[in-house]
């Protein structure tokens, strides 16, 4: 049986069931343990401290997670506005959410507006909090409907529109939105540019932990 060192320095028989607690406690679903433990299991040895073995633990936890906490983001999509600024923010933009600009028909409240030295850029988000949702065609052509208008109003003053969702894009709204040469970023796509890839990138685990007001 392996014994663990505890902070104290004293020795005590590993128990799953103390982990398994803590990882439940956290949020987890049953899924997500089982795959934590599973992971676990082969690193551990004699007389590992409960530090290391913690550590271990939630330094897997975000990343099975990630799925379901971009979903918390909610209910309504400020949260998930917010965050997303600050994942712009983390790819050098400066970022503002929730601006009002003025287009040459009618005015548009943009979600988040990500600027740097010779480029700004709009950013439309899409937020889903049921599982399975994916984000359509729909969502594509209204996003670059607006960025019509405001480009209209102020030629040469946008770079591009982005479309940011935390589902997956359906094929028509990708063929779309390359089409429209909008920036896309969502689950699983692009590949290797993907929105989870990002957040494991930049590290933002920790404003997903740290939640956002409705305000």
């Amino acid at each position: 049986m392996i014994q663990v060192t505890k902070a104290s320095g004293q020795l005590e028989a590993l128990s799953l069931d103390k982990i398994r607690s803590s990882l439940t406690r956290a949020g987890a679903n049953e899924e997500i343990i089982d795959k934590i433990l599973l992971k676990l299991k082969p690193k551990l040895y004699d007389k590992i401290s409960t530090r290391e073995i913690y550590q271990e633990v939630f330094s897997s936890f975000p990343r099975y997670s990630l799925k379901p906490a971009l979903m918390q983001l909610g209910p309504s999509g400020y949260p998930f506005e917010k965050f997303i600024g600050q994942l712009f923010t983390a790819r050098g933009y400066q970022t503002q959410t929730r601006q009002i600009i003025q287009g040459k028909c009618v005015s548009h409240e943009v979600d988040v507006v990500a600027e740097k030295p010779g480029q700004r850029l709009v950013i439309e988000c899409k937020f889903h909090n049921r599982p399975g949702t994916k984000t359509e065609i729909k969502d594509a052509l209204y996003t670059q409907a607006r960025f019509e208008d405001i480009a209209a109003a102020a030629p040469g003053k946008y770079a591009q529109i982005w479309l940011v969702t935390n589902t997956q894009l359906t094929s028509q709204a990708i063929a779309y939105g390359r089409c429209k040469n909008m920036g896309l970023l969502a689950w699983r796509y692009p590949a290797g540019e993907s929105i989870e890839k990002l957040i494991d990138r930049f590290n933002l685990y920790y404003f997903l932990k740290l939640g956002y007001s409705e305000k």
